[in-house]
């Protein structure tokens, strides 16, 4: 009987949810359908005070339904106040990008780096983009930053502007010095806990994004650059793409090969833009005794075959140590990390703890269709209640009452047979994200393995993350990202809110930026000579 009633229940919870989601799903069309010149009109126009209380009610109501973990690092008496003071605070109509600067510092007490809530962006019409896209780089985007000292620095030069060396500090843009950006965004976003090693790479990394935000999109920009002691002004203009010659070329046998093939790009994850790839492995000596695999990130290439390839090449060369470049590495698939550790570990494993989720349900949030082509919504509508049914039989309820979801790396997977045994060094820093913490956290356990660098930006216990939907709040239109799932490492430390620390701490200055040295790289490799010697 009590089965009977369950399968109802559950048939009863499809059918509704089916329901809600062929209705979200039309409403997802008309969205998208909306002009951007009545959107943008809509960022300007104040909001009634009604209105605006009632966002605030759908993001505490949201975070309160969904969050897995919304009290871990901070109480549920003092987030409540939070959401009070915003309410107090709420006594006359403001525009949704005022009421950002109101309710993200709250979203951000939380202290989970995934979720966020965004500031609303001007949509650019098809037109402008295509005009934008024929005029090329924006002045932004040809310079990359570093955010150290409460100073923001060039880190690369793309512009051609080539006077401006690596380690020029930025004194202004237009007028505005980046750290009245800096003050005015700080609250709005967050690490993982209570590390802050995370916070000064996220605000360069999204920097251009604050600006943009704060100036509009620009087809020039006047840059004051402080450089050897004096200051140097330049405007700098959007950037043409070059019109590639035709070339032709003569290859013969004897030639080495110089080409990157369709295959690499494929496996190895490679971004056209950075023209870098995903996964990198390069040999310090020519001997191949010392190898450096570079992981950009855990979200590009075909994986299983990358590491296949990799570590097969390890084997052939014999190679004795490797470094594994985690610097930087936002993160991405879980399986992934798992897969990984498959290859450098001697014992059968078990990396992750089931996800705690907060119902059966929970994972139906059609929010994920927010980073999906709107041409792709018919193929999705057909599959979405499969995966429905498939997330629900998926979650099981536990004797204490928690909801669990099982993962790629809650279950038992085994060495493989040509996994590395050499010695490893893993350099990480607060860049180091999400799942290559994931990785990390698991890695802490083999005695055989040194860290190098700082304090991971991720944490070392746990991170909600596992699916991401991005959910829009109902009349400031605000965008808030939210994770669902609480992944927990199975290695689990006794340090609270904090990340994988460094076995060797070196961070890098501004200095070791402009002489481009890289000083936990040039450690390692000291230490590998010294133990050779």
């Amino acid at each position: 009987m009590k089965a009977m009633i369950k399968n109802l229940t559950m048939a009863c919870e499809f059918r509704i949810w089916s329901l809600k989601y062929c209705i979200l799903l039309v409403s997802l069309l008309l969205v998208n359908c909306v002009s951007t010149e009545k959107y943008n009109n809509q960022l300007e126009q104040t909001i009634a005070i009604e209105k605006l209380q009632k966002d605030v009610d759908y993001v505490q109501h949201k975070l309160e339904k969904l969050h897995p973990s919304l009290y871990k690092y901070i109480s549920k008496k003092a987030l409540n106040a939070k959401f009070d003071s915003v309410r107090k605070g709420i006594n006359k109509p403001i525009t949704s990008k005022e009421f950002f600067f109101l309710m993200s510092p709250v979203v951000a007490s939380v202290h989970q780096g995934h979720m966020i809530l965004s500031p609303p962006f001007k949509r650019v019409d098809k037109k402008e983009q295509k005009r934008l896209l024929k005029s090329g780089v924006g002045p932004l985007s040809q310079f990359d930053f570093e955010w150290m000292n409460y100073k923001l620095f060039v880190t690369k030069n793309k512009s051609k502007e080539k006077s401006i060396q690596t380690g020029a500090e930025v004194i202004s843009i237009n007028q505005v010095p980046p750290q009245n950006i800096y003050n005015k965004y700080r609250d709005t976003y967050t690490s993982d806990g209570y590390n802050t090693t995370y916070l000064a790479r996220g605000f360069a990394r999204r920097f251009t994004t604050y600006f943009t935000n704060e100036m509009g999109i620009n087809d020039s920009l006047m840059y004051v650059f402080k450089q050897n002691d004096s200051l140097k002004s330049i405007l700098v203009k959007r950037l043409k793409p070059e019109k590639k010659a035709k070339v032709i070329t003569v290859t013969k046998a004897s030639d080495k090969k110089n080409t990157i093939t369709k295959r690499e790009k494929r496996i190895y994850g490679y971004d056209a833009t950075s023209k870098v790839f995903s996964k990198n492995l390069s040999f310090v000596q020519a001997d191949s005794t010392i190898a450096i695999l570079k992981i950009k990130d855990f979200s590009k290439g075909s994986f299983r075959k990358a590491y296949r390839e990799i570590f097969g090449i390890l084997k052939k060369k014999e190679t004795k140590t490797l470094i594994i470049d985690l610097r930087n590495n936002p993160g991405g698939r879980v399986a992934e990390v798992v897969e990984l550790n498959s290859y450098l570990t001697d014992k059968n494993f078990v990396m992750l703890q089931n996800a705690e989720v907060t119902s059966k349900t929970s994972l139906w949030k059609l929010g994920v269709f927010s980073k999906i082509p709107m041409v792709s919504y018919p193929f999705i509508a057909t599959g979405y209640p499969f995966y429905m049914v498939f997330s629900y039989l998926r979650t099981q309820k536990n004797s204490d009452g928690k909801f669990t979801y099982s993962l790629v790396g809650s279950k038992e997977r085994e060495s493989k047979p040509n996994h590395f045994s050499g010695k490893i060094y893993v350099l990480i820093n607060g860049g180091s994200f999400s799942a290559s913490c994931l990785l990390a956290a698991t890695l802490k356990t083999n005695i055989n393995i040194t860290f190098v660098g700082e304090e991971t930006g991720g944490g070392f216990n746990s991170t909600v993350a596992g699916l991401l939907p991005v959910l829009t709040l109902p009349n400031t239109k605000l965008p808030m990202r939210i994770g669902l799932m609480d992944v927990k490492t199975t290695n689990q430390t006794d340090v609270f809110g904090h990340g994988i620390y460094p076995d060797i701490e070196i961070i890098p200055t501004i200095k070791d930026k402009i002489d481009n040295k890289d000083p936990e790289m040039e450690w390692i490799l000291n230490a590998i000579e010294s133990k050779t010697n």
